[in-house]
C-alpha cells in the first residue's frame, strides 16, 4: 500500500497518522481507567476485529471508484493499529512481570511474536507467489489477507483470556489501585518525569533514523519492480529471513544479553546501528542491500531491543505503565516517522543536501539516541 500510494504522498499520510494518534491516545487513557485492566487486550483486540472487517467490506463492496479512498484510509489505521495493536498487548506483560522475570522471559514472549511473524508472512508469500493474479480470489488483492489477520486476532482474543498476573500480593494491591482518569496525564507526565522525557526522545530518534532509512529502501524496490505481487512477495521473504534470525536471538541471546551486558549497552548500540544501515544504503542501492540491511535491523529490534525496553517499562510507577508507555509507543514513535519521511521525502533537498550529505547529517542524530538510551537506563538504575 505505501509504495502503490506514491512515495511522495508517505509524509503526508504518516502526518495524518500523527493526528490521529494524538486524537487516539486520550480516548485509550479515558478508556483503560474504566474497564477491567485484566480485559485490555480482549476489549481493544475486539475492537480492532470490527475495524478490519469495516475496511474488508468496503474493499469488497464498494465500486472501483471508492478504491483509491479506501487503500489511503487503510494505510492510515494500519499504522496506528500496528503499533497500537503490540503496545496494548505489552501493557499486560509489563505489568505482570517485575524486572528480573522480565530478562528472563521477554525473550521467549517475544518469540511467539517471531512465530506469527514468520507464519503471516509465509501466507502473505504464498498468496502474492501463487495466488495473486492466478484466481478469481486475486480480485482482491492483497486486501482479502485482511481475513487472516480477523482470524489470528480471533484466537489472540481467546488465549488473552487466560493472562492473569503472576506478581505477589504486595504489587497485586497496587495493581487492583484505580488509575487516574484524566485522558491527558500521560502527556503531563512525560512533562514532569526525566525518566519518561527521555525514553520519549529515544522512541522519536529511533523511528525517525528507521523511517529515513525506510524511506530510501522504499525508493530502490520501487526502482527494482513496478508489480504489486512480486513487491509483496519480497516484503514476505524479508520477514521469512528475520524470524528463524529473531527466534535464535530470543531463544538463545536475549535473556543471556539483558541479565550479563544489560539493557543499557543494546539502548547504547542502536544509534550505531542504525547509522550504519542508512550509510550502506547510500553506497550500496541494491535490493540485496535492502534485504541484508532490513533482516538485520529487524532481528534487533525484535530480540534484543524491544525487550530491553519492555525491561525497562517494567520499572515505572502503575500510572506510566499503563498509559505513559503506550503513548510513548504510539505518538512519539509516529512523531519521529512523520520527522523522518519528511526529511527524507523535503528536507534534505529544502536545505540543499546530497543524498550522501543527508545520511552524513544523521550523524549527530544517532549519537543522541544512544546518549538518550545510555541517560534513561542510568535514571532507572538498571
Amino acid at each position: 500500500m505505501a509504495v502503490q500510494a506514491g512515495l511522495e504522498n508517505l509524509p503526508g499520510l504518516l502526518s495524518i497518522v500523527l493526528l490521529v494518534m494524538l486524537i487516539a491516545n486520550p480516548i485509550y487513557s479515558w478508556l483503560v481507567s474504566r474497564i477491567n485492566r485484566n480485559k485490555v487486550v480482549l476489549y481493544f483486540y475486539l475492537f480492532f476485529i470490527l475495524n478490519l472487517l469495516g475496511f474488508f467490506f468496503s474493499w469488497v463492496l464498494l465500486d472501483e471508484s471508492w478504491k483509491p479512498l479506501v487503500a489511503k484510509s487503510f494505510y492510515i489505521w494500519c499504522n496506528v493499529f500496528s503499533f497500537f495493536v503490540v503496545s496494548i498487548f505489552w501493557v499486560s506483560m509489563i505489568n505482570y512481570f517485575s524486572g528480573s522475570q522480565a530478562k528472563l522471559y521477554f525473550g521467549i514472549i517475544s518469540a511467539g511474536g517471531s512465530i506469527g511473524a514468520f507464519s503471516g508472512s509465509s501466507i502473505a508469500r504464498i498468496f502474492s507467489t501463487q495466488v495473486c493474479g492466478s484466481v478469481s480470489l486475486s480480485e482482491w488483492g492483497p486486501f482479502s489477507l485482511i481475513l487472516i489477520s480477523v482470524f489470528s486476532l480471533s484466537i489472540a482474543c481467546l488465549l488473552s483470556l487466560s493472562f492473569k498476573s503472576e506478581t505477589n500480593s504486595e504489587d497485586e494491591k497496587m495493581l487492583n489501585e484505580n488509575l487516574t482518569d484524566s485522558a491527558v496525564e500521560p502527556i503531563k507526565d512525560i512533562a514532569r518525569s526525566p525518566v519518561l522525557k527521555n525514553l520519549s526522545l529515544y522512541m522519536i530518534l529511533w523511528t525517525g533514523l528507521m523511517t529515513f532509512g525506510w524511506m530510501i529502501a522504499l525508493e530502490i524496490v520501487q526502482e527494482w519492480s513496478t508489480d504489486p505481487c512480486e513487491r509483496t512477495a519480497f516484503f514476505a521473504r524479508i520477514e521469512q529471513i528475520v524470524t528463524p534470525l529473531t527466534l535464535i536471538c530470543q531463544f538463545l541471546v536475549t535473556s543471556f544479553v539483558l541479565r550479563s551486558i544489560g539493557i543499557r549497552k543494546v539502548l547504547i548500540i542502536y544509534g550505531f546501528i542504525l547509522f550504519a544501515a542508512i550509510y550502506f544504503y547510500e553506497i550500496y542501492p541494491e535490493i540485496m542491500t535492502v534485504m541484508i540491511i532490513v533482516s538485520i535491523l529487524r532481528t534487533f529490534e525484535y530480540g534484543l531491543s524491544k525487550p530491553a525496553r519492555e525491561t525497562l517499562f517494567t520499572k515505572l510507577k502503575k500510572e506510566q505503565r499503563y498509559k505513559s508507555t503506550v503513548f510513548m509507543d504510539t505518538f512519539f514513535a509516529r512523531g519521529g516517522e512523520v520527522a523522518g519521511s519528511w526529511f527524507a521525502a523535503k528536507g534534505a533537498l529544502l536545505i540543499g543536501l546530497s543524498s550522501m550529505g543527508a545520511t552524513l547529517f544523521m550523524i549527530p542524530f544517532a549519537a543522541l539516541l544512544s546518549w538518550s538510551g545510555y541517560k534513561s537506563s542510568k535514571l532507572l538504575d538498571e
